[in-house]
């Protein structure tokens, strides 16, 4: 515990510094910010739960998904919020996402600059870097980790498709796993099967079946893989879950907090 206090003391005493150090003079048409805004940010991080979160996250996927976004509480000019952040941020949740242009988790969960870590990789595949990034996050005070796959997902047509070239087949390769539990799936649910259809990379059923499947299997891993989030699962100082976007409406549908 120790060590992790440190290490936050360590990482936002820099940011402070650097900060101090390097911002540019701000215009003379920014509202002011006050100690008290400051600390109103920093103090929703410090009160934060990942019940709060997972609600907060919840809430801005409804709002973006019905055309009501306010980006964060900010639906005019999000400039006071730059300015908060800039002198050390908070963010209260980490999601894992592809990097598919339609699913930016800033956007689909309708937050602001310094509201979630951000961590995207084609089809949200894990690596020990992204595992890394993520225990940053989680150290930093991210009470939510969402490993978010999605519909119609390029990189899984792709892995479906056996497709190869260049560095895209080893990143490819990571997706087969979820391939084969999503047809093992099948094989013992005749109904589903039917429902589904071809499996093919034609097939965006199917294809969202197997993303579905593939943003499972990242959680497994990053909690196989990681001591530090597993530690904090089970301790319930944060909550890990996968979640399916529907990238035609906007909604994200969630699996069992683990």
């Amino acid at each position: 515990m120790k060590s992790r206090n440190l290490f936050l003391t360590a990482v936002f005493t820099a940011g402070l510094f650097n900060y101090a150090q390097t911002a540019p003079a701000k215009h003379s048409t920014l509202a002011t910010v006050t100690p008290e805004t400051v600390q109103e940010y920093r103090q929703r991080a410090t009160l934060a739960t990942p019940d709060s979160v997972l609600k907060f996250l919840k809430d801005g996927n409804i709002r973006f998904a019905s055309g009501l976004s306010n980006h964060g509480g900010y639906p005019v000019d999000a400039r006071n919020r730059i300015q908060i952040a800039g002198q050390g941020q908070r963010p209260i949740a980490a999601v894992l996402s592809c990097i598919d242009s339609r699913t930016t988790p800033d956007l689909v969960f309708d937050t602001a600059v310094g509201d979630i870590f951000t961590a995207r990789v084609g089809a949200n595949v894990t690596n020990d870097d992204i595992i890394g990034s993520l225990e940053i996050a989680v150290e930093s005070g991210a009470k939510v980790v969402i490993v978010m796959g999605h519909s119609d997902c390029g990189g899984v047509r792709a892995a479906c498709a056996g497709f190869q070239l260049g560095h895209m087949t080893q990143l490819l390769d990571r997706i087969k796993p979820a391939i084969a539990t999503t047809n093992l799936r099948l094989d013992s649910n005749a109904l589903l099967s039917t429902a589904v259809g071809a499996r093919n990379p034609g097939n965006r059923r199917y294809i969202s079946e197997v993303s579905h499947d593939n943003a499972k299997m990242s959680v497994d891993q990053l909690l196989q893989k990681s001591t530090i989030l597993k530690e904090k699962v089970d301790n319930k100082d944060i909550y890990v879950l996968s979640a399916i976007y529907d990238v035609e409406t906007g909604e994200v549908r969630y699996d069992p907090i683990r």
